[in-house]
């Protein structure tokens, strides 16, 4: 989160101590940026994460299972 509450920032425009400037580095903070985002959105509730290697709800959506 940016020093404006509610502004998120991910990539090259971030600046922090011991940044480094990698892609990987970037998806990291997007990740960060999404669940504090959640956070945010719906205080307390709990995040539910589902991976498409082992999630059947996801196989489903991206027609994996036919």
């Amino acid at each position: 989160e940016t020093n404006e509450p509610g502004i998120y920032a991910v990539g090259d425009i971030n600046y922090y101590p011991g940044k480094k400037k990698l892609i990987l580095c970037g998806f990291h903070e997007a990740a960060l940026a999404a669940f504090a985002i959640k956070q945010r959105i719906e205080p307390g509730k709990k995040v539910h994460v589902q991976y498409t290697t082992t999630s059947p709800i996801m196989h489903e959506r991206l027609g994996l299972d036919e």
